[in-house]
């Protein structure tokens, strides 16, 4: 008998492909770092400066469960003010949760039972499947690659009678893609027709750069709908750890309880920067952000195959030349260049994932180092 057994639901947990990229950069002298999902901008001065008044007046004592009410106020405010009353938020509730992780984590809990199956975009968020999986609950995919238009027929198709929820994640981690209204809409049809409610994980929802973003507020039923987003990627604060929810009554309530006998609470004084947050305009980052996705898109063009992203900081180019995740991999360490092979988020083993959340140094020289690798594939 093992001295420590280790649960069959930890065993199943493999190591993010992600991570192996944070412990490449800490043993490389001066890599290419392409593999980050974290804006590369510091935190705004107000923020920051709201984070060390909470520390200062010692406001370090739990906040009630459901988080601070003039955030969760503040979060439906702003929601209101954005979407309108088209989006149907007068019956919704907010909660205050440890980042989007957490808040993902807390509606699996609430909402899936043991068998039940969750359908998840292909390709996913690495997190999708694994959460599902730690809750005995079954991640079923559906396709939305780059380029092609979501199926409704084969969303429909890949429902059972275990089917409880679907994920949609929009701006996509790891392609860059918006699904539009029409597609949302659809997700809505179908969650209403089989009674299955709909998590909408929206935490790239300022990093939109062909029109404004379209959100499943609105687009799929009130008492449908749980939307995911926060404050981590907006404003390159990752390691803080605040997001939100939104959603019916019903379900909040329920990922409140969860929250109170596992996160507790989001961190207190993160909340009162989360706060402060609200009001700080980004709208100089995010066109600055655009500017770098047409930058690779103009710098890989002829070399890649790309379909251009319409939001996050992320981009999905097919594999050059026939190669597999590895090998691609094999050629890009050897330039010390650091990216995420496309079967950490998918099924298949056809695309790479790149992330324009560096500096334009970094984006210059992976630019070179990408063309390299699709020539010497070309040529050899």
């Amino acid at each position: 008998m093992d001295r420590h057994p280790i649960s069959r639901r930890a065993a199943s947990v493999e190591a993010s492909g992600i991570r192996r990229m944070f412990e490449l950069v800490a043993s490389m002298p001066d890599p290419i770092n392409l593999s980050i999902g974290q804006a590369h901008f510091d935190v705004p001065g107000p923020v920051k400066q709201a984070a060390v008044a909470a520390i200062e007046s010692d406001f370090s004592r739990y906040t009630v469960t459901q988080g601070l009410p003039e955030l969760n106020r503040g979060v439906l405010a702003k929601l209101a003010a954005r979407e309108g009353p088209a989006a149907d938020l007068s019956g919704a509730r907010s909660i205050i949760t440890a980042g989007v992780s957490g808040g993902l984590m807390l509606g699996f809990m609430a909402l899936l039972d043991p068998g039940d199956e969750v359908l998840v975009p292909d390709p996913y968020f690495t997190m999708y499947p694994v959460l599902a999986r730690m809750c005995s609950a079954v991640p079923v995919t559906y396709d939305l690659y780059p380029g092609r238009p979501l199926d409704e027929a084969a969303l429909e198709a890949a429902i059972t009678p275990r089917t409880r929820l679907i994920l949609v994640n929009s701006p996509s981690n790891p392609t860059g893609r918006t699904l539009g209204d029409g597609e949302l809409r659809a997700v809505g049809s179908v969650a209403e027709a089989h009674g299955l409610v709909v998590m909408s994980d929206e935490i790239y929802d300022e990093f939109v750069y062909d029109g404004p973003h379209v959100s499943a507020f609105g687009r799929v039923p009130a008492d449908r709908l749980m939307v995911l987003g926060g404050w981590s990627k907006t404003y390159g604060m990752p390691g803080w750890r605040l997001g939100w929810a939104v959603g019916p009554d019903e379900i909040v309530d329920a990922m409140r309880r969860m929250q109170q006998f596992s996160f507790v609470c989001a961190p207190s004084l993160v909340q009162k920067a989360g706060l402060a947050a609200l009001d700080v305009d980004m709208s100089a980052e995010i066109a600055d952000y655009r500017r770098k996705r047409d930058l690779l898109v103009a710098g890989l063009a002829g070399h890649y195959e790309i379909v251009p992203p319409g939001g996050s900081f992320y981009m999905f180019p097919r594999l050059p030349g026939g190669l597999d995740g590895d090998g691609f991999l094999k050629q890009a360490l050897e330039r010390s260049l650091l990216l995420v092979p496309g079967k950490t988020f998918s099924a298949h083993d056809s695309h790479f994932r790149l992330s324009f959340a560096a500096d334009d140094r970094v984006l210059e020289r992976g630019i070179a180092a990408l063309i390299d690798i699709a020539e010497s594939v070309a040529g050899g």
